[in-house]
């Protein structure tokens, strides 16, 4: 798995402190990073697969501070995989028989139809309203005047059917 090898590499830069022995609780201290980040403190619980970074518990893949843990346990990572993340599952999956169907001349008739509901069809005609939502930039107030103009010489009063700028 090249995941938990690249993982270990970073593991091996955690410095671990062991919590308690019995629950088996460690405490990982992150690698110090060239932006001055890193230097976080995470709390691994390795027999629940837990830790406070979330990632194992998240992903089922254990995190580098986990790995970091199975390290200083002598235990190889690939056994805190979850199982479902296995080859021999992968393999179990794709082990069974795909059956094709058969041509539809041969198929059963059900002895029904579907048939569409009219009243839930919903074509209509013209342009689509967009979705658009206003401000108060859109909002025309009533007492606030409508000025039309004319579409050939932007003056106010007519309109291009009336201009008579637009008569020969």
């Amino acid at each position: 798995m090249a995941f938990i090898s690249v993982s270990c590499l970073i593991g091996q830069q955690h410095v671990i402190t062991e919590f308690d022995h019995q629950e088996a609780r460690y405490r990982v201290l992150s690698r110090l990073q060239t932006n001055e980040g890193g230097g976080n403190v995470y709390t691994v619980e390795f027999n629940d697969k837990t830790c406070t970074c979330g990632k194992w518990q998240m992903l089922r893949f254990p995190c580098s501070h986990a790995i970091a843990v199975c390290r200083q346990r002598g235990v190889s990572p690939n056994t805190t995989v979850h199982q479902v993340y296995t080859t021999a599952v992968y393999q179990a999956q794709y082990n069974g028989h795909f059956y094709p169907l058969r041509h539809p001349d041969y198929w059963t008739d059900p002895g029904w139809k579907i048939r569409a509901d009219p009243s839930r069809l919903t074509t209509k005609r013209g342009r689509r309203r967009t979705h658009r939502i206003h401000n108060e930039m859109d909002v025309r107030h009533p007492d606030e005047p409508v000025v039309r103009r004319c579409s050939i010489c932007r003056q106010a009063g007519h309109n291009m059917n009336t201009c008579r700028n637009s008569q020969p």
